[in-house]
Parts: C-alpha cells; structure tokens; sequence
C-alpha cells in the first residue's frame, strides 16, 4: 500500500495528538510507523514524546536549498 509519509521522514505537525488529545502546534517532528488499520502515523517529537496523529494534520517538511547560479 502507498503510504503518503515514509518512516523516519522529518515532518511538521499541527492537530490534536491521539494519546492524551494535546494540541500540537508547527511542531517538527519524525514519522515512526504507520498503522494500516487506523491509517494513523505514530510520530516522534523534538522533545522525546511521541504519539499517534491521523494524515491530515501532518505536512511535509519544506527545505530551502540555495539555487546556485551559472554563469
């Protein structure tokens, strides 16, 4: 099955958190697994805690690249 987040990509979280319903805000943090049943992604916070989010409050992490120029 295709999954939309691929373990141990860096993501940015904002929702409401499964486990004990905390409210996540531009959170950053680190996809573990995926359950199929749910179709929950159990991630992995910057400060340790983890916890289970469904897809739509999780986006991908955008990174800013330096564009190098030719001359």
């Amino acid at each position: 099955m295709f999954n939309e987040f691929k373990q141990g990509e860096r993501v940015i979280v904002c929702g409401i958190g499964k486990n004990n319903e905390k409210i996540y805000i531009n959170k950053t943090a680190k996809i573990l697994e995926k359950d199929d049943y749910y179709k929950d992604y159990h991630v992995k916070f910057v400060d340790g805690t983890d916890d289970w989010l469904e897809s739509q409050y999780i986006r991908k992490l955008k990174r800013n690249r330096k564009r190098r120029k030719e001359i």
